[in-house]
């Protein structure tokens, strides 16, 4: 399994956000979480993804133990570095820097990562092929549609060759054309490079398409 959570509970003061979650998620699967807004899918989401702590449970990423329930887990620097080799992160927001290019932007997790601009550049380059940017490398965000600003977001959080894709509404802020064109994309980054991806929406089209589907609501899976 590439992700495997067990009882897996948050709280927030005297509000229980996550009341025992279990997970797993194989190879190459792409799952969809969905459900109301605060059943607790983006708490869910950021803990899985190793940006926030849960206060109980326990989470195996790609047979490394994140959390262990005993104190014993990654921390600091050691899961900064982690995150960054395993993880990769599309959110609604496509967070691009708006004075590097599209090519620079896919590059710079690599390069945080320590890797040599050559490396970075053959990547970055290559993913942009893959999402069908080839010809839009040295554009700015400024000079890129919505669709393709997120096309970039994706092969951006490609770079490291994640273990899996995390993504929270990839589609929440795009017309219904460019929506469907996300949708393939996604799928076809599963079939070419056997891309585990998690995703949080709202979109029932896009979660009718996943190879599984999950509900939340008050905190569990129904």
């Amino acid at each position: 399994m590439i992700i495997n959570a067990h009882d897996i509970h948050k709280s927030y003061g005297t509000l229980e956000v996550l009341k025992g979650i279990d997970l797993e998620v194989p190879q190459g699967e792409i799952l969809s979480i969905t459900g109301a807004s605060g059943a607790g899918k983006t708490t869910l989401l950021q803990i899985l993804g190793t940006l926030s702590t849960p206060d109980g449970g326990t989470l195996e990423i790609d047979g490394t133990k994140v959390f262990d329930g005993s104190g014993r887990s990654l921390k600091g620097d050691a899961l900064a570095a982690f995150r960054g080799r395993k993880i990769g992160f599309v959110f609604q927001a496509h967070h691009l820097l708006p004075e590097f290019t599209a090519m620079e932007n896919v590059m710079i997790p690599a390069l945080i990562a320590g890797r040599s601009s050559q490396s970075a550049k053959a990547d970055a380059r290559r993913l942009l092929e893959l999402v069908g940017l080839k010809e839009r490398g040295t554009h700015k965000p400024s000079e890129l549609s919505g669709g393709e600003q997120q096309r970039v977001a994706i092969a951006r959080a490609l770079v490291n060759s994640p273990a899996v894709l995390f993504a929270d509404e990839p589609t929440g802020n795009l017309d219904s054309a460019t929506k469907q064109e996300i949708h393939k994309l996604l799928f076809s980054l599963r079939d070419s490079l056997g891309q585990t991806i998690v995703i949080v929406t709202h979109d029932p089209e896009l979660a009718a398409l996943c190879d599984r589907s999950l509900v939340m609501k008050d905190g569990q899976f129904v």
